[in-house]
């Protein structure tokens, strides 16, 4: 375990701010792209930050989180996105970044305020524009700092089938171009959500079509070549391709985690050695959420990301010694309120098995139960359940009281709807760690011709309060990781496995596992509609019934990885 506070001490900054430029640097079709050039007071030349930001106003002030790096003696650029802010040309997402990127390092490196030392920078769609890069950096680009944003889009997307709309949908709102200031954006956004058949949402709220919003709800398929495609296919292959230290940072309620821990596993050898990835107890904004506390859990985050920032940059652009260790996830498990350095991710092989059980009521138990039993429930797409906590939610709009709340939050009762069934374990004689990915298996049938089951793995404590864990989802057409749409026969008893996303997590001894098992979890996904096919090209929904088998004949269980400490 370490301590990060001692370890991460800030050093003390030693400029002010000097002279800054704001002008337009050309690309090579003849566009203007505005950027931006702080300098610290002095001779210089200095060491030099980069940042390509789509989320700016066009103003010459700067962000103050950016800003303070030049005291501490970095030159810190940062360029305006086509289209966006006071750049010229016009906005589409993830179309342009390649290549202003590459036109911008060819100016940049031109630059003589500069001295040979590049550090790439920014989280989400600025993590974007570092990895699209990543195989054609100059050599004066030293490393890369690249928060919450990974590189298989499809899997930032989907899962099994099942879309994101509270990721995708809620980012299209913002970045469309549509002046919303005169309607509730929460409302706005579950009007999107709800549209049918959504492949028409764009044009029917927008005005306007969307070839990149249309592009990924019609292809949930991870097969379907428009993955491969252009920018897509590039972003997939290239943390194989990166050649400089690389610092990932993420959290284990991020919206980017999945592909994240993608992203650094594919990284070569010789360079995850030289590498690190951060994941602490946050949410996409670097920051905690939910109503869980988190001891410890700011220092890499919002209050402290400064320490950790200014500490990889001093160690690869300015030869500074690092305190950390690299080649390893360096990760927070929530219910310790510790970090870790895991050099193999996860640590342990080791599985802890919970199966579905119950006679009377439902129950989990070590042992897989004598006696096959069954429950069923009701699915209406019109009457989904709703999102209570999630491991990926985006949540940009508020607060308003119908609106899903980030990370852990305490859970309604067992079995608190009619399409919900929920299995409860007895108290554990001894805490569990889990450390990697949770996988359910079930044993499922429905009378739809395609449909969707969830789960979601909860710890409820001593007092009864009941917390969210890690959740997954899965369509029956992409059951059990499948590339390309299965068949499904009405009735028919199929087993599925779902792999929810990476935890670490300790459960206490004396707390119960909880495990819902439903058909939705929106806006987190989809509300499925119970009909084959592309889900966003269906404008018509069904009711189901749906049924849940476990026993002898048909085992259905939880699957955790720990060290049974």
């Amino acid at each position: 375990m370490s301590s990060m506070p001692e370890r991460l001490a800030m050093r003390e900054p030693g400029h002010e701010l000097g002279e800054s430029k704001h002008m337009y640097v050309g690309m090579s079709d003849g566009v203007r792209l505005k950027t931006h050039v702080w300098l610290p007071d002095g001779a210089g030349p200095w060491p030099t930050l980069f940042v390509r930001n789509p989320y700016v106003d066009g103003s010459d002030s700067g962000d103050p989180s950016l800003l303070q790096f030049v005291r501490y003696g970095y030159a810190v650029v940062l360029q305006e996105c086509r289209g966006r802010g006071a750049s010229e040309g016009v906005w589409e997402p993830y179309a342009n970044e390649r290549q202003d990127g590459i036109d911008a390092l060819r100016w940049l490196v031109s630059q003589p305020w500069q001295d040979g030392n590049i550090g790439l920078y920014g989280g989400s769609y600025l993590g974007f524009t570092q990895w699209i890069v990543a195989d054609i950096l100059p050599p004066e680009v030293k490393t890369m700092y690249a928060c919450v944003m990974g590189t298989d889009l499809q899997r930032f997307a989907y899962m099994n089938g099942m879309f994101r709309h509270d990721i995708y949908t809620s980012w299209s709102l913002t970045n469309a171009g549509v002046d919303w200031s005169s309607r509730d954006m929460g409302e706005v956004a579950y009007e999107a959500y709800g549209y049918r058949p959504h492949a028409e949402m764009d044009q029917a709220l927008f005005g306007r079509k969307l070839d990149w919003y249309e592009g990924v709800v019609t292809h949930p398929s991870p097969a379907d070549p428009y993955w491969e495609d252009g920018v897509r296919g590039l972003l997939k292959a290239m943390p194989g391709k990166v050649d400089v230290p690389i610092c990932l940072v993420g959290g284990w309620f991020d919206i980017a985690l999945d592909t994240m821990f993608e992203s650094y596993r594919a990284l070569r050898e010789d360079v995850r050695e030289k590498s690190r990835f951060v994941v602490g107890p946050w949410t996409h904004a670097i920051a905690p959420d939910g109503d869980l506390d988190y001891p410890n859990g700011w220092v890499d985050g919002t209050n402290g990301g400064t320490k950790a920032v200014l500490a990889w940059f001093d160690h690869t652009l300015k030869g500074m010694p690092y305190a950390e260790e690299l080649g390893v996830v360096h990760a927070y498990t929530i219910g310790e309120g510790e970090w870790q350095d895991w050099r193999e991710w996860p640590l342990s092989s080791l599985k802890q098995q919970y199966f579905l059980s119950g006679e009377s009521g439902l129950s989990l138990a070590t042992a897989v139960p004598g006696i096959a039993k069954s429950a069923s429930y009701k699915y209406d797409p019109n009457d989904p359940v709703v999102t209570v906590g999630s491991s990926c939610l985006l949540n940009v709009y508020g607060r308003e009281p119908y609106w899903p709340k980030n990370a852990s939050v305490k859970q309604p009762e067992p079995g608190y709807r009619q399409d919900l069934l929920s299995f409860v374990s007895e108290p554990l004689e001894r805490s569990i760690r889990i450390a990697g990915n949770v996988s359910v298996t079930l044993h499922v049938a429905s009378t739809a011709e395609d449909t969707a089951f969830t789960v979601k793995l909860i710890e409820v404590l001593p007092n009864g309060e009941a917390y969210n864990i890690v959740d997954g989802i899965a369509s029956l057409a992409y059951r059990n990781g499948a590339a390309a749409p299965l068949g499904y026969a009405p009735g028919a008893i199929e087993r599925i496995r779902i792999e929810l996303w990476p935890i670490a997590w300790r459960i206490s001894s004396g707390s119960r596992i909880r495990l819902d098992v439903s058909s939705s979890n929106y806006p987190a996904y989809h509300a499925h509609p119970n009909v084959a096919g592309d889900w966003a090209r269906q404008e018509n929904v069904r009711e189901a019934w749906q049924t849940v088998y476990w026993g002898t004949n048909f085992p259905s269980f939880i699957e955790l990885p720990t060290d049974f400490s």
